[in-house]
């Protein structure tokens, strides 16, 4: 789809970067964007394998290798470290099908590549983190917005694809809302169920596809 706009979702990380304060001063002698990669790196480890509430700051700031009373300088809490965590990864894997949309003609190449690729190269423990954190948000309601965040981030990409399919003809008496829909439920049903079951859910690539073929009348 050459010529397409990427839509970026950075206005949701800058709103999201206001909220989270620090309290206390930078830490002597140290490089302060350097140390905040760092710690958002090792949190989004513990929080993918530890789950957020099993994860400690205490122990983030170990792994790190700063102290537990320098990490508030950085995050004032586990609430905030988990939010930048979110807004650290989220952008970079929606943007990852950037590429995909504008070399694709079609909804279902666009549809073959993300699952034959994995929706792309993500790096460790970022699939794990963003298929726990709707559950996260569900038990601790002061993460309600990053729902809403993860909505928009998908509707962004979601509405793009289904637009090009309402365009060519592939979703012919579909609103692109409606073929939005359609879209996200087959993309992001069949992640869950791969981040759940593992690689034999690859089996389900061909019978998905087909599917999607009798959706489109071919």
């Amino acid at each position: 789809m050459a010529g397409c706009r990427v839509p970026w979702s950075s206005d949701l990380y800058l709103s999201a970067s206001k909220t989270i304060k620090s309290r206390r001063g930078r830490p002597p002698g140290t490089d302060g964007e350097a140390t905040r990669r760092i710690i958002l790196d090792v949190a989004l480890q513990q929080f993918a394998e530890l789950g957020f509430s099993s994860a400690t700051l205490s122990k983030v700031a170990e792994l790190a290798g700063i102290t537990p009373s320098a990490m508030y300088y950085y995050y004032d809490s586990k609430s905030a470290l988990f939010e930048a965590v979110f807004f650290d990864v989220a952008p970079k894997q929606w943007k990852t099908i950037g590429p995909m949309v504008e070399d694709s003609s079609s909804v279902r190449e666009v549809l073959e590549t993300l699952f034959r690729s994995r929706g792309g190269q993500r790096p460790p423990y970022v699939s794990k983190f963003m298929a726990s954190m709707p559950t996260v948000a569900k038990l601790h309601p002061e993460f309600s917005h990053l729902l809403k965040a993860r909505a928009e981030f998908q509707a962004e990409w979601f509405s793009l694809i289904a637009k090009m399919g309402v365009d060519n003809g592939e979703f012919e008496g579909f609103t692109i809302d409606e073929a939005t829909e359609v879209i996200r439920t087959i993309v992001i049903g069949w992640f869950f169920e791969r981040y759940l079951v593992g690689e034999d859910r690859d089996s389900s690539i061909e019978p998905l596809l087909k599917a999607f073929d009798r959706i489109i009348g071919r």
